[in-house]
Formats: structure tokens, C-alpha cells, sequence
């Protein structure tokens, strides 16, 4: 890939001291900031972007607008902000952007947001998820009726991955779901695995891995 950079940043629930370093980092090198008042106020904007930087507004700005704006990143090799609230990845509405982004060839990031079910829950000052109380995420124009696992994410899969296997299948998912294994995520040394459902015990052993892996079932 060539021409530009497009960063897809979480901004978390919208406090500006809950901006993750990485994002703060996007926005002090952004040449075009698309941004919207709800995800994070004008001040913090100011603040944090270059004085250079262009500012789009999303709204007034339009979708096609905004694939405008990654036309201009490809023929002008421009860094261009894409902000979002939360997390990008959990309802974040990444489509169709993601994929105008992979069909013009522009290399492209996400940067993980604080979501805004974590900040709910630090707020209230309880864990949302834990032990035998699971947690389905899902949007709320899915209830009722609707809702469905298309996603299931196991954190601590490498403790007893043949077990999870197991598991999984029982809840008759087909050996065939496509899953990844992440290893630490967001770090230096991250590494994704893709595999078969059915593949998934001898995928961890045959790497040496155990603990705290991150499992991502189906749905990619």
C-alpha cells in the first residue's frame, strides 16, 4: 500500500483525559482531522491537533465527503484522523469506510478507544463481565428477538484451549467457524492467528502458547 494513512481513532465516552497516548499522538500528526463536537469538544480539539491541521466536521460533511477526504490522502500523502467514539471496533459504524479505505489501496490503522461500557461500568464501580456472569454486547435496535452471538470473544483461551474447543463446538458452532488468536494484543511483540474452530487446540499447542490469550470466534 501507498499514499496516505488513514487512522481510525477511538476517543472513548469523550473526556479528553481519557484519550488513550496513542491517540493523542494521531491527533498532534494528523494533516486532516474528521471530527464531530459529540465525540470530542472544540477545546480538546485545539489542544491536541496541530494548528495546521484541517478540520471536517462530520456533519455537515456527508459520506461522500468523507471518501473525498481519503481520495485527497491517497494523491497528496496525507495522515488523515478518522475519529470515532468509544472503541471503532464495537459499534463503530467502521463500514463502509473501512472498506473504501482497503479498495483505494491506503494504509490504514485503528487505534482502540477507551469503550463506553468500560467507562459506564468505572463510573458505577462494579466489573460488568466476570465468572459465571458473561456479557453479550450488543445494539440495542437488535433487541428484542434479534440478538445473536455472530461474535463470541473468550479472554484467558490458552489456559484450556482443547476444553474451549470442545465447548464451542458443543454450543453447535461447525468446525469450520473461522477464529483468531491474539497474543498480546496492542503490543510490540502482537501476533494474530487464524484458524478453524476445530484447529483451535492443536493452533495453540503447536505455538507454545498458554494463558492469557485473547480468542475471537467467527464473524470476520
Amino acid at each position: 500500500m501507498s499514499g496516505g494513512r488513514v487512522l481510525f481513532v477511538g476517543c472513548g465516552p469523550g473526556a479528553p483525559d481519557l484519550l488513550t497516548l496513542r491517540a493523542v499522538r494521531a491527533l498532534q500528526s494528523a494533516d486532516v482531522v474528521i471530527w464531530n463536537a459529540t465525540l470530542l469538544d472544540r477545546q480538546a480539539l485545539a489542544d491536541l491537533a496541530r494548528e495546521e491541521s484541517e478540520v471536517v466536521e462530520w456533519p455537515p460533511a456527508t459520506q461522500d465527503d468523507v471518501f473525498a477526504v481519503f481520495d485527497r490522502a491517497l494523491a497528496e500523502d496525507l495522515l488523515v484522523v478518522r475519529l470515532k467514539g468509544g472503541d471503532p471496533t464495537l459499534f463503530g459504524a467502521l463500514e463502509p469506510e473501512l472498506s473504501a479505505v482497503v479498495e483505494r489501496g491506503i494504509a490504514y490503522e485503528i487505534v482502540p478507544g477507551i469503550s463506553a461500557l468500560s467507562g459506564a461500568a468505572a463510573a458505577l464501580g462494579r466489573e460488568v463481565a466476570a465468572r459465571g456472569a458473561p456479557l453479550l454486547l450488543v445494539d440495542a435496535r437488535d433487541l428484542p428477538g434479534r440478538a445473536r452471538p455472530e461474535v463470541i470473544a473468550a479472554y484467558g483461551a490458552g489456559r484450556a484451549p482443547r476444553a474451549l474447543e470442545q465447548a464451542l463446538l458443543d454450543r453447535g458452532l461447525p468446525g469450520s467457524t473461522p477464529c483468531a488468536v491474539a497474543v498480546e494484543v496492542a503490543r510490540r511483540d502482537e501476533m494474530l492467528l487464524a484458524c478453524r474452530l476445530d484447529e483451535l487446540a492443536e493452533t495453540v499447542a503447536d505455538m507454545g502458547l498458554g494463558g492469557m490469550l485473547t480468542l475471537v470466534v467467527a464473524g470476520f
